[in-house]
């Protein structure tokens, strides 16, 4: 089923900070990605589930987000991303609203 958009799409620039649940040793360019943010929801077993969704040449989504900091222009936001083996992981992404 697609998702339900509630949201307009807003430029963004996500820098992710794990990798299958754990930390990244140092975070650089390659693990950054721009694209086209929206706030999604996504049908699920138990109804629907938030998420943010970032539209770019890997989209890249993030179930349950939460915002735990906030710093110099930057969000940082915490939820779960599931792998391509389907399994569930922790996320982290640093947040840059605008180009």
């Amino acid at each position: 089923m697609s998702p339900i958009h509630i949201s307009s799409p807003i430029k963004a620039t996500v820098l992710t900070l794990y990798v299958r649940g754990g930390r990244h040793p140092f975070a650089s360019k390659v693990h950054e990605h721009t694209g086209d943010l929206t706030v999604v929801r996504l049908e699920g077993r138990f109804g629907t589930v938030p998420a943010l969704h970032l539209d770019c040449f890997t989209p890249q989504r993030l179930f349950e987000p939460r915002i735990v900091d906030m710093v110099s222009g930057e969000l940082e936001v915490h939820g779960m991303e599931r792998t391509k083996e389907g399994d569930w992981v922790a996320q982290a992404w640093r947040l840059r609203i605008g180009g």
